[in-house]
């Protein structure tokens, strides 16, 4: 009787071992598939990185040659011109010549918006009687009133004390000169 006992114990011990054993087998396997999963996983999620950074660079270069494209496009755009109708005023003697009143204001762009500015805007004496100190220079519409501060910069001519005075700013030449035609 203690030996059934005994004996239906142990077997009963090794069924459970055995269920035990398959228990762990099963679980073991679905790690196995679960690990399976999680490499497949992995990979796709690489791929898909790769892929997406190869749409980001498309994306960057499209987006860089846009803003190139802009770029150029503003540089394309036709430059109005402003005329500034000023008056030059001497200190004593006779006003400078219209190569030196040039030279001072092209100098004095630089100094009040730098070289960019003085090349963007171009500067460039349009009309100037030495007699009378009545001139009109022209400037790109960006930077008009660079070129009106820079009017105000000029202090000294050849080596003589003037100012210049801007009277008004005109979109064509005509008007410019009719703005001089009520100074002095």
């Amino acid at each position: 009787m203690y030996a059934n006992l005994i004996l239906s114990f142990f077997m009963l011990l090794m069924i459970s071992n055995i269920l035990l054993l398959i228990f762990y087998i099963r679980t073991w396997h679905r790690v196995i598939m679960l690990e399976k999963r999680l490499v497949h996983s992995l990979q796709t999620i690489r791929q898909v990185v790769k892929q997406y950074s190869l749409v980001a660079k498309a994306v960057s270069s499209a987006l860089a040659s846009y803003e190139a494209e802009k770029a150029l496009e503003k540089l394309r755009r036709k430059r109005r011109r402003r005329y500034i109708a000023f008056i030059v005023v001497v200190e004593s003697g006779k006003p400078p010549e219209p190569q030196a009143i040039e030279k001072a204001i092209l100098d004095a762009v630089k100094r009040v918006g730098g070289e960019i500015a003085a090349a963007d805007a171009r500067p460039r004496l349009v009309y100037y009687d030495p007699l009378r100190g009545l001139g009109i220079i022209s400037a790109s519409h960006t930077t008009k009133y660079i070129v009106l501060a820079a009017l105000g910069v000029v202090r000294r001519v050849n080596g003589k004390r003037v100012l210049i005075i801007p009277v008004r700013t005109t979109g064509t030449i005509k008007r410019a000169k009719k703005a001089l035609q009520t100074w002095r």
